[in-house]
C-alpha cells in the first residue's frame, strides 16, 4: 500500500490509501522551532533566578552556622552545670585538642571542653570523660569574631552555676559574599545566650 501524506495548517494529516479511504490523524509532538523557543525562555528565567538562589543558599548556610554556635554555647553552659565544673568555649589550637586565645574564631574553628582546674586550658581526656566535648573546624566564606566587654581575648568560660564571667561577650558571624548581613550572638555575664 502506498500512502500520500500532506500536512494541513490545522496540523491534521490526511492520508489516502489505495482504496481511496481518507484517514484523518492529529500530528503528535512539537516542532523544532517550538522546542527552541521554550529552551530560550527557560534559559532566560534560569539566568534571572540563579543569583537569588545563590543568595538564599548563603543565607541558609550562615543561619545554620549561627544555630550551631548557639547550640554549642548552650551545650557548654549545660555541661558546666551538669559536671559542676568550668567548661570552656574557645578558639581551637593548631593541634585541634585545646584552646588558644584570639578573636578570629573562623580561622581555626572552635571547641567546647571542660576545665576542672580552672586554668583556661582543656583538661586531659579520659575514657570516662572524653575531652574535648565538641570540635568544629574552620569556617569557609564567613568570619566569626569574638568581642569581650573588657577587651580581653580569653576563652568564654561557663562556671558551675551557669554564669559566664564578669563581662558580656559578643560573637559576630558575617558572610564574605556581597550583601551579607551579620548574625550576632550575645552571652551575658549571667550566662544568658541570645541571637539577632
Amino acid at each position: 500500500m502506498r500512502f500520500l501524506v500532506r500536512l494541513q495548517q490545522s496540523r491534521l494529516l490526511r492520508c489516502t490509501n489505495s482504496n481511496n479511504l481518507k484517514v484523518v490523524a492529529r500530528q503528535k509532538g512539537f516542532s523544532l522551532v517550538e522546542l527552541m523557543i521554550v529552551l530560550a525562555i527557560m534559559a532566560i528565567v534560569a539566568s534571572i533566578a540563579a543569583p537569588s538562589l545563590v543568595g538564599m543558599v548563603n543565607i541558609t548556610k550562615q543561619s545554620t552556622v549561627a544555630a550551631q554556635l548557639a547550640t554549642d554555647l548552650n551545650r557548654a553552659r549545660s555541661e558546666a552545670i551538669k559536671r559542676n565544673s568550668r567548661v570552656l568555649f574557645c578558639k581551637i589550637n593548631t593541634a585541634g585538642t585545646g584552646c588558644t586565645n584570639g578573636t578570629l574564631y573562623h580561622t581555626s574553628g572552635w571547641i567546647v571542653c571542660y576545665d576542672t582546674n580552672e586554668d583556661d586550658t582543656c583538661d586531659t581526656s579520659t575514657s570516662l570523660a572524653p575531652n574535648p566535648i565538641v570540635v568544629h573546624q574552620r569556617l569557609a566564606d564567613m568570619t566569626l569574631t569574638l568581642l569581650r566587654g573588657n577587651g580581653t581575648t580569653v576563652p568564654i568560660r561557663f562556671n558551675p552555676n551557669g554564669t559566664q564571667g564578669t563581662s558580656a561577650v559578643t560573637l559576630t558571624l558575617l558572610g564574605s559574599w556581597s550583601g551579607a548581613v551579620s548574625k550576632v550572638l550575645r552571652i551575658t555575664a549571667v550566662g544568658n545566650i541570645s541571637s539577632s
